[in-house]
């Protein structure tokens, strides 16, 4: 006896174009992103900083309605869908956080916003293409001398 079917609108891996759902502002989203990551090692006023969490905040909120749309394509409950929701309820959680007590933390919590929509914006920013994953790398097992 042969395992449990599918319905067919369960079947979403296969690797479809999608286009996003509203256009993307790309540029000016890594104009955010650029200014964030100009911010390390310098000594920005407390407004700056919590302007740059709203904004940054916003586009990770856009883009995360795209990322979603994508993995809505995906087999649920496939490795590469839990991967990915695995990483999107991580970005959620910390665009969630906010800056915390201190200027250091203001600092980091900037710098990981940053990354988050840097990686959502070159993922899903308007490329019209669903998520797909890298091939994956592996260091040899006996490493020549």
């Amino acid at each position: 006896m042969s395992g449990p079917q599918q319905a067919p609108a369960d079947r979403k891996g296969d690797h479809r174009t999608r286009r996003p759902t509203r256009p993307i502002d790309v540029a000016t989203i890594q104009s955010t992103i650029d200014e964030a990551q100009a911010l390390r090692g310098s000594s920005a006023q407390p407004g700056e900083l919590v302007d740059l969490e709203l904004l940054l905040r916003g586009h990770i909120a856009e883009l995360l309605t795209e990322a979603k749309a994508a993995a809505d394509l995906m087999w649920r409950g496939s490795m590469e869908w839990s991967l990915l929701m695995g990483r999107l309820s991580g970005i959620r959680f910390q665009a969630d956080r906010g800056l915390g007590e201190g200027v250091l933390s203001a600092h980091v919590q900037i710098a990981q916003l940053a990354l988050d929509c840097q990686w959502l914006l070159d993922e899903y920013g308007g490329s019209g293409q669903e998520h797909t994953t890298a091939p994956e790398v592996r260091a040899p097992l006996h490493p020549e001398a």
